[in-house]
């Protein structure tokens, strides 16, 4: 993928003393040193724009350099004129004001006042073209500075790899998950992600196709992996080539994630169900893989991905159960989560915790995950509504050892932050209700939500906003 380009330049006007301070210079240095440790390309105009015209030049040489985001900062006072030109570099701009290097006697810098006005020009003047911008202060080195700085990496490196995302839908969607229907065109259009279908057939004709030895090596991992195996050597086979099949398809298309339909065609197919495979994927491959067919989950998911540093991918789960007496929930799937997720105790493989387990004579179908969630910092996100709506929701998982959760991976999350502000259970169950939140959730290890929610502010998604708990019936937009 095409890394992350941000755009510098300086702007002042000859009166006062960007250069003499060494403004620009000073800022060209430390943010290369930023882009070696983040990991995004940096173009600087090296000359400060004097007038409108030295900013018409940079300008035009931002604009050949095809930067993703420009940071533009009042070396000095500037003139609203060397602004007009600047706003067209790209979509997305940051707004850099400096401190004065002297607090007493004649200004030398006025910057704080040249960006104000900057910010204040894009809203009124230039607002018709909507083009959103975040402001920062101080120097780079400055604590604070940088952790707005590192916040807008992240996200738009999370933005930027969307763009160019690629995902593989492959089955369809499991029957009457109507709630996670999508328009792919929508998605394309806000994200640049590109959804392309498959039979499941192709993938049980691949998973049969490798030889013993290959699909053998795979499953001796996985038993190595895990803490125990209680299922049959033919349950395990078969998991393992679903897992080869699943990700040569991947890689020979270049998809970045996978949403898979798990039931029941897997079963009628191919005899299995595939939840060891999505799990290894993720903690082998840190490859998002969304059961239940569900591309949104997919989509969240990888997003999750581009913001976390850790190897292992996310997971998707339900909300399976509450518990009152200590304000938790038991987030829950079926057996797909990464091993990465687990306690002390690890993964085990067992047989599928509900498919055929009441049909007579049917057989249970292996191969599923069984963990219970270590204690750790969690993010928990879903994009929805086609892309137009992001839940934000910060979350730490405990361990309950009286009650460790139904059979499959799943973990006790309590201790809610929406949108960074603290939550109790029942506003949480009632906002998620009532907006008829999509039933899956995507969760990431650590806390990513200030990135979450900056990527919607550049995104213009409409965040899930708290709903507070009421006796009566309460309709989103009309008594909430």
């Amino acid at each position: 993928m095409d890394k992350l380009k941000i755009g510098y330049v300086g702007v002042s006007i000859p009166s006062y003393f960007a250069d003499e301070y060494k403004q620009s210079e000073r800022a060209m240095s430390g943010l290369s040193k930023l882009a070696e440790e983040l990991d995004f390309d940096l173009y600087a105009v090296r000359k400060t724009a004097m007038n409108a015209e030295d900013a018409e030049e940079a300008r035009r040489e931002l604009v050949a350099n095809k930067v993703d985001f420009l940071m533009l900062e009042n070396a000095g006072c500037s003139q609203g004129q060397q602004l007009i030109p600047l706003s067209k570099v790209c979509s997305r701009m940051g707004l850099w004001a400096t401190p004065e290097p002297r607090l007493h006697g004649d200004i030398q810098i006025h910057s704080l006042v040249s960006m104000s006005m900057y910010a204040s020009i894009m809203k009124t003047y230039l607002a018709q073209y909507n083009i959103p911008y975040k402001w920062f202060y101080g120097q780079p080195g400055d604590d604070m500075f940088e952790r707005r700085f590192r916040v807008t990496v992240n996200a738009l490196k999370a933005i930027k790899g969307l763009s160019q995302s690629r995902i593989g839908w492959i089955g369809g969607l499991s029957p009457g998950f109507y709630d996670m229907i999508f328009d792919e065109r929508k998605l394309e259009h806000r994200f640049g992600v590109r959804v392309f279908t498959h039979e499941l057939m192709e993938i049980v004709q691949l998973a049969k196709k490798y030889d013993e030895a290959k699909a053998g090596a795979v499953v001796s991992d996985m038993r190595g992996g895990a803490s125990a195996v209680e299922v049959s050597d033919e349950a395990m086979n078969k998991g393992g080539r679903t897992y080869l099949a699943l990700k040569e398809m991947a890689q020979r298309e270049g998809y970045n994630a996978l949403a898979v339909e798990c039931w029941p065609k897997f079963q009628a197919f191919y005899g299995i169900a595939p939840c060891m495979a999505y799990s290894w994927l993720g903690s082998e491959d840190g490859m998002a893989v969304a059961c239940e067919g569900d591309v949104l989950g997919a989509l969240s998911m990888l997003m999750l991905n581009f913001l976390s540093p850790a190897k292992g991918s996310s997971t998707l789960l339900d909300i399976a159960s509450l518990d009152g007496t200590n304000s938790s929930l038991q987030l829950w799937h079926c057996g797909v989560s990464p091993r990465h997720f687990a306690n002390s105790e690890g993964i085990r493989w067992i047989e599928h915790p509900t498919l055929g387990r009441k049909a007579p004579g049917e057989p249970r179908f292996g191969v599923s995950g069984d963990q219970v969630f270590g204690a750790q910092s969690t993010t928990v996100s879903y994009v929805g509504r086609d892309g137009d709506t992001l839940l934000s929701l910060n979350s730490e998982i405990v361990e309950k050892p009286d009650t460790p959760g139904f059979a499959g991976t799943r973990g006790w999350f309590t201790q809610f932050k929406l949108n960074q502000e603290p939550i109790d259970l029942w506003d949480l169950m009632n906002t998620l209700t009532v907006h008829g939140q999509e039933h899956h959730y995507a969760v990431v290890q650590g806390d990513v939500s200030s990135e979450l929610l900056e990527i919607a502010a550049w995104l213009k998604m409409d965040l899930i906003k708290r709903v507070p708990y009421r006796d009566y019936l309460q309709i989103e937009g009309a008594n909430t």
